[in-house]
C-alpha cells in the first residue's frame, strides 16, 4: 500500500489549494462584470449579482466571503490591492464601494439597506462609500446608518459602527465612539 510522508501530504495540499484557486479565479474572472490583473480567489466566495460586480488589480478574497443582494439596484465595486478575508458579509443591495488598499478582517459584516422595524418592508438603500486605506477590524459590524468610512480609518475589533466615521478616525465599542485619530504619514497611503 502507498503512503505519503507527513511532508508529502502537505505538498499535495498545497498542490490541491493551488489548483483550486486557480480554477475559482478562471470561474470569477468569466463570470463578474470585471476583474483587474492579479486578483485572486479562494474557493466558497458567493456574488449573488455577478453583472454588477467590479474588482480593481491584486485584490484578494478568502473563503467564505459572501456579496448578498436584494433588488436591482445592488452592485458592488473594489479599488486596487482590497484584502477581503474569509467569512466576510458584503451586503450590496445599496450600492458599496471599496477604495484602494481596504482590508476586512476576518468575519466583518457591512450592510448598505435597512427594512426599519418590518422584515416584510420594502428595502431601504444606504450607499456606502469605504475610503482608501481603511482597515475594519475583526467582526466589526458597519450598519446601514453609517454611508461614509473615510480614508485611512481603522475600526476595531468588534465595533458597531451606527455613524459615518471622519477620514483617519480610529473608532471602536457598542456603538462605535472616536477613540483617537491617526497621524498624517500613516493615514497618506
Amino acid at each position: 500500500m502507498f503512503r505519503l510522508s507527513f511532508w508529502g501530504v502537505r505538498l499535495a495540499a498545497a498542490v490541491w489549494r493551488r489548483l483550486s484557486m486557480w480554477f475559482v479565479t478562471r470561474f470569477h474572472r468569466a463570470s463578474l462584470a470585471k476583474v483587474g490583473p492579479g486578483s485572486r480567489f479562494q474557493s466558497g466566495i458567493r456574488f449573488d449579482r455577478p453583472s454588477a460586480v467590479e474588482i480593481g488589480a491584486d485584490c484578494y478574497f478568502w473563503r467564505g466571503v459572501g456579496a448578498s443582494a436584494e433588488g436591482h439596484d445592488a452592485f458592488l465595486k473594489i479599488g486596487d490591492r482590497v484584502q477581503v478575508n474569509q467569512n466576510v458579509l458584503l451586503d450590496t443591495t445599496g450600492g458599496l464601494t471599496l477604495g484602494d488598499d481596504v482590508l476586512i478582517s476576518e468575519e466583518a459584516v457591512i450592510y448598505t439597506h435597512d427594512h426599519g422595524l418590518d422584515p416584510h418592508t420594502l428595502a431601504s438603500l444606504c450607499p456606502k462609500l469605504i475610503e482608501h486605506g481603511v482597515w475594519i477590524g475583526m467582526r466589526a459590524v458597519i450598519l446601514p446608518s453609517c454611508r461614509l468610512i473615510g480614508a485611512g480609518a481603522v475600526i476595531g475589533a468588534g465595533a458597531i459602527v451606527t455613524r459615518d466615521v471622519p477620514a483617519g478616525a480610529i473608532v471602536g465599542g457598542n456603538p462605535a465612539r472616536i477613540i483617537s485619530f491617526r497621524n498624517q504619514t500613516e493615514v497618506a497611503v
